[in-house]
């Protein structure tokens, strides 16, 4: 092979110093934050591996320096936390201090990448508690030049993402490109204190309160009214999302059995296609921290539904105890000398699916790709006693001694 490959990472989590992010708020909530400042003070500043530092949350040399070791030319970024964490957990959180928290984030967001923008993709917080905030706030991120809109959570009390009430914040999405991106977890209850059980729960449910979103669009009609509109599920886990879509195109194809009810919902429903339809035109999934074993390669064809190539993408989560990192490159190998995928596949997953979605233009980032790039049929691998990503309960140990 000639052409060298690259990845995109569509899974990394950054944030400022605790302290620093004052500088971002408006100056009406910075009292506020100064008494959560102190509420704070002895505990750890974000969620990361301890291997790599909590530096690696805002550190954007480090980032690039690392990600280059795994052959990442670019990343997209999620929040690891914002101003009033602890207040924005409570389901009736104030939404000005909400909004006020996304934009101090935001703000600061901006500046990181600023560092390498092409390369240092943010993704903007914006809350749709507020509709003509939210709209003008897409289009503001646009302008800015964020790369997608981080998906707020799905709290007890607010508005379905099946609401026909968010259509022009659906609609503002599509005409501005952006894709909404939803992170695994993000909507789960605050299960507190934190213990082994709590964060076993968690573990085992986080995949339900993210994935709504993609139910609820599809059965709200969301897609069938704004087809331009994309959603990228983002280490959700995957193997739910099979199962979901065989579930909904069964329902759709009971036909009479329904009786009545079936007519009566005939009239109603607001979508056209088949739900797996809808995921093949307007959803991918981000398999964060990436495994191959998450596509189901091995399955035969015809015995249910799968994530396709072209719907997968690349996330290595850093800098979480979860990550990949620095091991990326042995699943990439596994990946690419799987026999049930080609080249055309191994490079959408790795690279293609991303840059179209998130608008990447990879001419200009060929000078970083030639530099540290690398051939499929010679997959760099790491040495045996690196590349693993951290085992559940090291995790949850993290977690825990985090308080």
């Amino acid at each position: 092979m000639t052409e060298k490959v690259a990845i995109i990472s569509v899974d990394g989590h950054v944030k400022p110093p605790r302290g620093s992010v004052r500088d971002y708020l408006d100056p009406g909530f910075r009292d506020r934050f100064d008494e959560s400042l102190r509420a704070a003070e002895g505990t750890p500043d974000g969620f990361v591996h301890p291997a790599l530092g909590e530096a690696a949350q805002w550190d954007a040399s480090q980032r690039l320096s690392d990600m280059e070791t795994q052959g990442v030319v670019a990343e997209v970024l999620f929040s690891n936390g914002k101003p009033f964490e602890d207040a924005r957990a409570d389901h009736a959180a104030d939404a000005d201090m909400v909004r006020a928290s996304d934009m101090a984030y935001n703000r600061w967001l901006l500046d990181f990448c600023s560092v390498e923008p092409r390369r240092l993709l943010g993704l903007a917080a914006v809350a749709f508690d507020d509709i003509d905030q939210a709209v003008a706030d897409i289009g503001w991120a646009k302008d800015q030049g964020f790369a997608g809109i981080e998906m707020p959570p799905l709290h007890p009390g607010g508005r379905y993402f099946f609401d026909p009430e968010l259509d022009p914040i659906w609609a503002a999405c599509a005409e501005a490109g952006l894709p909404l991106c939803q992170h695994g977890g993000t909507g789960a209850p605050e299960y507190a204190p934190r213990s082994f059980a709590s964060f076993m729960v968690l573990a085992t449910e986080h995949w339900f309160f993210s994935g709504r979103s993609l139910w609820q669009l599809i059965l709200g009609g969301v897609f069938e009214r704004f087809p331009d509109l994309r959603l990228a599920l983002i280490e959700t886990e995957q193997w739910w999302i099979g199962p979901i879509m065989d579930l909904l195109d069964g329902r759709e194809t009971q036909g009479d059995d329904w009786s009545d009810f079936a007519e009566m919902l005939g009239r109603l429903k607001p979508y056209k296609r088949l739900p797996s339809e809808y995921w093949a035109t307007n959803c991918y999934a981000g398999l964060s921290p990436f495994n191959p074993d998450q596509m189901r390669l091995d399955q035969p064809p015809g015995t249910g539904f799968t994530i396709e190539p072209d719907r997968a993408m690349v996330g290595v989560d850093y800098p979480h105890p979860e990550t990949v990192f620095p091991g990326l490159l042995r699943a990439v190998k596994r990946f690419a000398e799987h026999p049930n995928v080609d080249e055309a596949d191994v490079r959408k997953a790795l690279y293609g699916n991303a840059a179209g979605l998130f608008d990447v233009d990879l001419t200009d980032l060929t000078p970083v790709i030639d530099r540290i790039g690398f051939d499929l049929d010679d997959v760099p691998e790491p040495p045996p006693s690196e590349g693993q990503a951290s085992s559940l309960f090291d995790v949850v140990s993290t977690v825990i001694d985090n308080g």
